[in-house]
């Protein structure tokens, strides 16, 4: 081979090798920079990262650790988030211990809990990094509703029984005893003003009776009997329970004014077709719908004063909520209203709305809209609750039974 030939066939040699070499290295690089000392570093600094130093802890629960996964909010900016991509049958607003790493001190953070409809697993997200966390993973399908206490460390799962002619209700408590069995026959169930004990109304051989129980003791307090059955609770005060009739637009309803201390009942008012009643925390007012023959109408009833008042607009008292003063009012009221066989045709999912968000004065009838869902993505939202600090409204999308968060400040 010639002189000039081997020059030039080594000169190629090394600069193939040395492009070689250099993809090689190149590659070492990036892998190391993927699963080594950068990614531990970049985890134990931010919050939404998966490492196991920084899962944060909780309070009430010592079963499993919180297995993080960032959340992505609806659309940055928007008054309205998403909390979940999955059906929940029951959420409750708590504040939650948290420590992010062995150096840190613990720290109080606001936090949502729910249960995911079609498993009754239960899952906290802190608020402030929208990072959520399975507590709990005791699998029940199908649970239709779901009531936290005040602590949210005990939850009670409704969901229908074996032979779906009735319905189970089962009472747990996160990090503490199994958990038991309540009554088959439980129709209906109102959380006290506390929500450290509920009032149930249960089926028996001559009607209903009402009992009373704490979540922390097995024992029951029986306060109420009745021959008639369809009866909505709401626990109002420490010795006050109003009972409204079941609504249908086919009969002029009425609520009751039950006493647990004397054991009395008396009626505050009643001669309303579609009735349903929202009474404020002390009750001293009772916003209720009326169906009329262009839709459900709200109003606000004055209990001391035996007045009523027309609010001029068009909703039912079971999309709102009354804030801490007992004067205003939160509500999701629909944009259109469709026919008139109200509250009806919506409980049975015949018609569906799309909410406009308003706040509304119990005395002055002052009312302000704060945001139209349809600007956005339409909602029909029920289970309305606040923040403690009364910031946000928290509410299930009706639509698909998605958690969402409303703020409203």
């Amino acid at each position: 081979m010639p002189r000039k030939t081997k020059i030039i066939f080594i000169i190629v040699f090394i600069f193939v090798g040395a492009i070689m070499l250099g993809i090689y290295f190149y590659n070492q690089n990036k892998s190391g920079t993927q699963t080594g000392t950068t990614t531990s570093i970049y985890q134990k600094f931010n919050p939404f990262g998966k490492s196991t130093e920084t899962t944060p802890t909780t309070t009430g629960n010592e079963d499993e650790g919180i297995e993080k996964e960032p959340k992505t909010p609806y659309e940055m900016g928007s008054r309205f988030k998403q909390i979940t991509k999955f059906a929940v049958s029951g959420a409750g607003y708590t504040e939650d211990t948290r420590q992010l790493n062995d150096l840190s001190a613990p720290e109080v953070v606001p936090s949502l809990r729910y249960v995911e409809k079609s498993t009754g697993h239960i899952y906290q997200m802190f608020l402030d990094t929208m990072v959520e966390g399975k507590i709990s993973n005791s699998t029940i399908p199908g649970v239709y509703e779901t009531i936290f206490d005040g602590k949210t460390t005990s939850v009670i799962y409704r969901y229908p029984s074996s032979d779906k002619q009735s319905i189970t209700s089962f009472l747990a408590q996160l990090g503490g005893s199994p958990g038991a069995f309540l009554s088959s026959d439980i129709l209906q169930l109102s959380l006290s003003p506390d929500k450290s004990k509920f009032f149930s109304i249960v089926k028996s051989t001559s009607g209903v009776v009402g009992v009373i129980k704490s979540f922390d003791e097995t024992k029951t307090n029986q306060v109420f009997t009745s021959p008639f059955s369809e009866w909505l609770p709401q626990w109002v005060t420490e010795d006050k329970i109003f009972l409204n009739t079941k609504p249908s637009y086919l009969v002029e309803g009425s609520v009751f004014d039950f006493s647990i201390k004397n054991g009395t009942i008396s009626k505050i008012f009643g001669g309303i077709p579609g009735l349903t009643t929202l009474s404020n925390n002390n009750g001293t007012r009772v916003l209720y719908g009326a169906s009329l023959n262009i839709g459900p109408r709200l109003n606000i009833f004055d209990i001391k004063s035996h007045t009523s008042m027309d609010l001029d607009k068009y909703g039912l008292p079971e999309k709102c909520i009354w804030g801490s003063d007992n004067i205003n009012i939160y509500c999701a009221v629909p944009n259109v209203i469709k026919g008139t066989q109200y509250p009806d045709s919506w409980y049975q999912g015949i018609v569906s709305f799309d909410d406009s968000f308003i706040k509304i004065n119990a005395i002055t009838k002052e009312t302000s809209t704060m945001a139209n869902s349809s600007n956005e993505i339409p909602v029909d939202a029920i289970n309305l609750f606040l923040s403690k600090n009364e910031d946000k409204l928290f509410f299930i999308n009706k639509k698909d039974y998605t958690l969402w968060s409303f703020s409203l400040k």
